[in-house]
């Protein structure tokens, strides 16, 4: 990527946010825009798209920039398991990746699962790797699956905790306590939940259900999104918030 030190973020969020300061801190030029492609960005290296908006926006907006930007410029989504559709539609597939930043709430670190769909070249990968490294965060590769790596492990650890509860054989908050003790955990699984939405633990057990019934979110989890308990966006999930 050396024709260019320009990073492109489109969408307005605090993840967005949270990624601009991730490049800006390691010199690159970082450029914003809320909701779609700018000129500014045609010589971007790479664009990344946090748009909160469903599939078909994030597709139209990708597929804007695959027909503005520079043809080396490499496009990236934050959504997990959709990057082969994503790339299809952009007519640039092999250009098209997933890139999945975790920043870790209690330390200064991050995490970024780069998922490869169908198409993408194994230099889109290398690039986006070389680029992510350079600001100190620690870059690994992946399928593109539903949650990938890190959401899929929790999702699944807070189904099973969320089962387990609902048996009484022990109370959420125990739960929570062990799981920070034993296991060196930052939270509990159900203040994994509150943290994440527990409408986005439930759409990642879904899909990955899908490969496999062993995933399917338990009933619990599916009452507590119709009743709008999802955490701590709605102040209130497993725990009360505010």
């Amino acid at each position: 990527m050396a024709y260019s030190n320009k990073i492109a973020i489109i969408g307005a969020s605090n993840l967005g946010n949270q990624i601009g300061q991730l490049f800006s801190k390691a010199d690159f030029m970082v450029i914003h825009t809320k909701a779609g492609f700018a000129q500014e960005m045609f010589d971007a290296a790479l664009i990344v798209e946090v748009l909160d908006s469903g599939l078909e926006r994030k597709k139209q907006v990708l597929s804007e920039c695959a027909r503005e930007a520079l043809p080396q410029t490499i496009l990236a989504t934050v959504t997990p398991g959709v990057v082969t559709e994503i790339g299809t539609a952009t007519g640039k597939p092999e250009m098209v990746l997933g890139a999945n930043f975790i920043f870790n709430p209690f330390a200064e670190k991050c995490l970024v699962q780069l998922a490869r769909g169908l198409e993408t070249t194994a230099e889109t990968i290398d690039n986006v790797k070389s680029v992510v490294e350079k600001t100190g965060a620690m870059a690994i590769v992946v399928a593109d699956l539903p949650g990938l790596i890190v959401d899929r492990v929790i999702a699944t650890a807070i189904n099973e905790a969320a089962i387990i509860a609902t048996t009484n054989t022990a109370s959420r908050e125990d739960i929570d306590k062990i799981t920070k003790l034993c296991l060196n955990w930052p939270m509990g699984p159900f203040e994994f939940a509150d943290y994440l939405g527990i409408d986005y633990v439930v759409g990642i057990l879904e899909a990955a259900a899908k490969e496999a019934p062993k995933y399917l979110p338990c009933r619990l989890l599916r009452d507590m999104v119709s009743a709008g308990r999802l955490g701590r966006k709605t102040g209130k999930g497993f725990y009360q918030y505010g």
